[in-house]
């Protein structure tokens, strides 16, 4: 079944490519091509490289067709480009035309095989220029057969900034202050070179403050310091910036004051910049002519406002300065003029430049308010007028009772209106009056004893019965009244007592308070209805042992003597259970440590103190440990109980560490984590004990060198040893953690420095918090000479210099290879590699250079 599937699925399918063909074949068969057409006729390669060509074919009804895989291709040079499927491959340096044929119709592309780039380089690494001035760059290309070439003129330049540098054919301008990146592209190749143009080191006012009256001027000269040392009045070409333009600003080194304050300007000149603080009108003091005034309601009065400047001279500037008031309802302002509006204190607020001065303004305020009686005793249905006085600042004073604002705390005891006092019942109520906004107090009593007494201060009773109480009250005129059905009593549980008129009733065991009031004045009676006496326990204290168990009872003594064992009646408690339980009476002891018993019954408690295995001392058998990781230590742990006897509870004792994340502890077993110190604390029977532990922890850390000078190519192994702080020393070579301050200039593994580059840097190895730096000198040169110093050519010949670097350990090296060769004028002499070449009649400088330093041979050359 499933081979007559696939048959019959093959036979759709081939019936589908021969529909599709057919078809194809009709318009194939119809559409004549009206042109070929290439997507490239001109192709410019690098000896390796590849480059695709697509070909199209256009035929007479307008359609169109890819016609690439289809097309004839052929090369007219294989040996310097071949082709195939439309795929270019150069060769080798040289031209190549490639011909594509297709229904008749043929297209050529012409191709152009260069040598392929290696590498690019210029003979100098950055530039500096000032504004407008040039200097030409010798741009040279080196090819993969050893070849190079100046290339200086064919190369493309870009500039990231072109407003600060332009380059044409090399030469590169500097046309505004700044910094910029020139990158030269040649085939495949590229660099980048930076620039610095009009670069100052710092630049700097020749005052950093400035002071200005409004509206004036005044010139300030800012001085660019430039890398060389060269010092340039730059004032008229920086950029001026100010944060508040309203106040001050500057235009070519002239500041201008336009309103009162201060104002900040930064002058920028290239990559630097400075600020100058600038004071527009700025005053060093503002006074008032009076600091505190006194006025009348409805009365005006006047302020000076006096500014003091910078140059001693002092001006009246009322009229000019910011006036505002607290309190428009009390005081108005303007201009210095006051007026009084409503009685009250406000400030008066005078503001100029950034500067402000207050003024207080009292406006028939009284310092205080006197009533000529702080305390009144009256009697109910009396009355009594108040006199209220006020005194002023100027020392005067008047009678204000019918102005002022009179209220009083309890209306029920009295009354208030415009001093004049009525009483309604007896108590206590405070009288208060207020005037100018200040305010005053009196106290009214209104039949208040100075005492009470009830007849019987504590009262015991039975469930059921009763006791009445007399309450006297004694008044300061001498009199003695019966209060007792006048007062109130209230109990505090009307559970087990309560009191009506006097008569104080028991309703349950236990106790109360009764509370007597009259007017102000209070009594309490305490009252005892069939409450228990005492409470006992049939041990004062224990002392046991993990499993012991004791029973407790208990017997309760109440006020008719009688006694009773109340042992299951007793609530019963433990502290710390974890140390012992009770219940019932039944006390078990559970685990090492103390804990206390709780008999409680109605309101009396007993405390029974226990202990249970107990230590008396607690040692361990090492005071401190120190050692290193991947090793553990045991502390052995003894217990002494009161009896002196001693025991080993090491694995009983609770052990802690002061910091898991450097070492652990379980059973006595220590085990670290990490470098450093933690305190381990073991606590057993009450008693704990600290033993300090230290992981690793370094005290010292030494390498076997102390200085490096090597040379590239070369390695240096450098130990490292670590002193822990019991003394013990440890290679840490490979553990501790190496660095190079520098990367460009080499890389340094488990101690093994390889240098990659020349110069000075430092390796640092840390171990244990501890750190080690070990200054490097790479390719460190003492001398760098040449065999000649001076060559005299003919033009046309060439002359061989030997380059010699000596360096400080005394080694001697032939770098004339790896040097830097340049000229001072390669239209007079030119030089690669040592060999200069004469070019032209005159006098011209080769310069050496290598791993920072440089030498020169005089070059001279005649016809």
């Amino acid at each position: 079944m499933r081979f007559r599937h696939s048959k019959w699925l093959s036979l759709v399918f081939i019936f589908i490519l021969a529909s599709q063909s057919l078809v194809a074949g009709n318009a194939f068969a119809a559409d004549e091509i009206s042109k070929l057409v290439l997507n490239k006729n001109e192709l410019a390669l690098q000896v390796g490289d590849t480059a695709n060509l697509t070909a199209t074919a256009i035929f007479v009804s307008g359609s169109t067709e890819n016609a690439t895989v289809k097309t004839d291709w052929n090369s007219g040079t294989t040996e310097v480009a071949s082709v195939y499927a439309g795929v270019v491959t150069a060769k080798k340096e040289g031209k190549a035309v490639i011909t594509a044929t297709y229904m008749g119709k043929t297209e050529i592309v012409n191709v152009t095989v260069s040598k392929k780039v290696k590498s690019l380089t210029t003979d100098k690494r950055s530039l500096e220029l000032r504004l407008n001035a040039t200097e030409q760059l010798l741009i040279t290309a080196y090819y993969d057969d050893g070849t190079s070439e100046n290339v200086t003129s064919k190369a493309d330049y870009t500039v990231d900034t072109s407003s600060i540098v332009t380059v044409t054919n090399g030469l590169v301008k500097g046309q505004n202050p700044g910094s910029a990146t020139v990158t030269v592209k040649y085939m495949n190749q590229s660099l980048t070179l930076p620039v610095d143009v009009e670069v100052v080191r710092r630049i700097d006012a020749e005052s950093s403050n400035v002071s200005l009256l409004l509206n004036g001027t005044a010139d300030i000269k800012i001085m660019a310091t430039y890398p060389n040392g060269d010092i340039a009045d730059v004032s008229e070409k920086v950029v001026w910036a100010t944060d508040k333009a309203k106040v001050a600003d500057a235009i070519k080194g002239k500041v201008t004051g336009y309103s009162v304050g201060t104002a900040n300007l930064t002058a920028t000149y290239g990559t630097k910049s400075t600020t100058i603080t600038v004071d527009v009108d700025s005053t060093l003091k503002l006074e008032l002519d009076k600091q505190n005034l006194l006025l009348k309601k409805d009365a005006t009065g006047v302020l000076k406002l006096t500014a003091t400047y910078a140059d001693g001279k002092t001006e009246d500037i009322t009229d000019r300065a910011e006036w505002a008031t607290s309190d428009e309802n009390i005081v108005q302002v303007s201009k210095g003029k006051l007026s009084a509006i409503a009685i009250g204190e406000a400030k008066i607020y005078a503001k100029y430049g950034d500067k402000a001065v207050v003024a207080n303004v009292d406006v028939e305020v009284p310092r205080r308010l006197v009533v000529d009686t702080e305390l009144v005793s009256l009697q109910t249905g009396q009355e009594q007028l108040l006199v209220l006085h006020a005194t002023y600042a100027d020392g005067t004073s008047a009678v204000v009772t019918e102005s002022a604002e009179w209220s009083v705390d309890d209306e029920n005891v009295a009354f208030v209106t415009k001093g004049k006092v009525t009483t309604y019942k007896a108590g206590v109520a405070t009288i208060t009056a207020k005037y100018g906004g200040k305010t005053t107090t009196t106290k009214v009593e209104v039949d208040i004893p100075t005492i009470i007494k009830p007849s019987k201060k504590a009262v015991n009773l039975q469930i059921g019965g009763s006791e009445k109480i007399t309450l006297m009250a004694s008044f300061k005129d001498g009199r003695e009244v019966d209060v007792t059905n006048k007062a109130e009593w209230t109990t505090s549980n009307k559970d087990i007592a309560e009191a009506r008129g006097g008569e104080i009733f028991g309703l349950a065991t236990g106790a109360a308070t009764i509370t007597v009031k009259y007017g102000t004045r209070t009594a309490v009676i305490q009252v005892s209805v069939g409450v228990l006496k005492s409470l006992k326990v049939s041990q004062e204290k224990l002392t046991m042992k993990k499993g012991d168990s004791v029973t407790l009872t208990a017997e309760a003594l109440y006020t008719d003597e009688t006694k009773k064992d109340v042992t299951s009646d007793v609530i019963w408690t433990s502290s710390n259970v974890k140390a012992a339980t009770v219940d019932g009476g039944v006390v078990k002891a559970i685990a090492s440590g103390e804990t206390t018993l709780t008999a409680q019954l109605d309101n009396k408690t007993v405390t029974i103190p226990v202990q249970v295995d107990m230590a008396s001392d607690l040692t361990a058998n090492v005071a401190n440990l120190v050692f290193d990781l991947n090793e553990t230590r045991t502390i052995v742990l003894t217990a002494t109980d009161s009896s002196g006897a001693p025991r080993t509870v090491t694995n009983d004792a609770e052990w802690k560490t002061s910091n898991s994340a450097i070492v652990l502890v379980s059973k006595g077993v220590v085990t670290p984590v990490t470098r450093g110190k933690a305190t381990i604390t073991a606590t057993y029977g009450g008693k704990s004990i600290s033993i300090p532990v230290e992981i690793g922890v370094v005290a010292g850390l030494v390498a076997d060198k102390t200085f490096i000078v090597t040379k590239r190519g070369d390695q240096v192994q450098i130990k490292l040893t670590a002193t822990l702080s019991n003394g013990t020393t440890k290679d840490v070579t490979e553990t501790a953690t190496w660095k190079v301050n520098s990367y460009k200039l080499g890389t340094v593994t488990n101690g093994l420095f390889t240098p990659t580059a020349s110069g000075k840097t430092t390796i640092t190895g840390s171990f244990g918090g501890k750190t080690v730096a070990i200054p490097v000198e790479i390719d460190s040169l003492k001398y760098l000479k040449t065999d000649v110093v001076k060559v005299q050519l003919t033009e046309g010949s060439t002359a061989n210099v030997v380059a010699l670097a000596t360096y400080t350990d005394g080694s001697e090296e032939d770098v004339t290879k790896p040097a830097l060769w340049t000229s001072s004028n390669i239209m007079i002499a030119d030089v690669k590699d040592g060999v200069i070449k004469a070019t032209g009649k005159g006098t011209a400088r080769i310069t050496v250079t290598y791993s920072n330093m440089r030498t020169t041979v005089q070059v001279t050359v005649t016809k």
